[in-house]
């Protein structure tokens, strides 16, 4: 069986699945790892008492707020430009 390797985002999304009311066996299936490895996740991330999954939640945030502003941005942009060509 080959390995699969997850990032910390993905574990994170998973976790959060599972604490959100996804069984375990489904979660399992679904994402194709055996439920000791789930098991074992939560383990960690309930003994670091979730700092690195506190950072990346607020990091994701950060991300998404500043994704929000580029594109709010980029529609002021192509506002101004089609003002602009209507005016010439």
């Amino acid at each position: 069986m080959e390995r699969k390797h997850h990032s910390l985002t993905e574990i994170y999304e998973i976790l959060q699945q599972i604490e959100d009311g996804l069984p375990i066996d489904v979660a399992a299936e679904q994402f194709g790892i055996s439920k000791a490895t789930l098991y074992r996740w939560k383990k960690k991330a309930l003994a670091s008492d979730n700092t690195e999954l506190k950072k990346l939640a607020r990091i994701t945030d950060e991300n998404n707020r500043l994704k929000n502003l580029l594109a709010d941005a980029a529609l002021e942009i192509h506002a101004l430009k089609e003002k602009l060509q209507q005016t010439l």
